[in-house]
C-alpha cells in the first residue's frame, strides 16, 4: 500500500472527528406567581380567677389561635385588622398578640403588619379585660388577617 494514501486516509479520520463536535445553548425558564394561603384553626379564651381577665394564655382549656402560612415568590406581609370583641360584655379591652418565625406583635388593640417567612406558623393570643367582670354568654376575638406580596 501507498504511504502517501495511509496519511492521507488517518489525516481525513482526524478532522471528520474534529468537526463533529457541536455546541449547543440550554435555557431553562421559570414563573415565579406570587401565591400566599393562609390556614386558620381557632382558639379558646378562658376566665381569670380574678373573673376580670379573658385569655387564650392561662387556664385549663386556653388555647392560642394559629395560622400557617405557605406562600411563593416575595416574601409575604401579614395584616391584622383591630381586634374585635363579640359578646355580652362591653366597655371591655380586647387586645391580640401574635409570635411565628419573623412576625412578632406584642399586645396591641389596633391593627398591625408584619413580614413573616415564606413557611410559617403564627401563634395569636388573645386577652379581653373588663373591670366589671364578663356576664354569661358566647365571647369571640376576631381579627382579619390579609397577606400582601409586592
Amino acid at each position: 500500500m501507498n504511504k502517501t494514501w495511509v496519511r492521507y486516509s488517518l489525516g481525513l479520520s482526524a478532522l471528520v472527528m474534529a468537526s463533529s463536535a457541536q455546541a449547543a445553548t440550554v435555557t431553562i425558564n421559570g414563573v415565579v406567581i406570587n401565591l400566599c394561603t393562609l390556614t386558620p384553626v381557632s382558639g379558646t379564651m378562658v376566665v381569670d380567677t380574678a373573673g376580670t381577665t379573658m385569655t387564650t394564655e392561662s387556664g385549663t382549656g386556653a388555647a392560642p389561635a394559629t395560622l400557617s402560612v405557605v406562600a411563593t415568590g416575595a416574601a409575604p406581609t401579614l395584616t391584622f385588622t383591630a381586634p374585635v370583641l363579640s359578646g355580652p360584655a362591653s366597655g371591655a379591652t380586647t387586645e391580640i398578640r401574635y409570635t411565628g418565625s419573623s412576625a412578632n406583635q406584642g399586645y396591641t388593640s389596633a391593627g398591625s403588619s408584619a413580614s413573616t417567612s415564606l413557611i410559617d406558623l403564627v401563634t395569636i393570643h388573645a386577652r379581653v379585660q373588663s373591670s366589671t367582670g364578663f356576664p354569661s354568654g358566647s365571647y369571640a376575638v376576631t381579627t382579619t388577617v390579609t397577606c400582601g406580596q409586592s
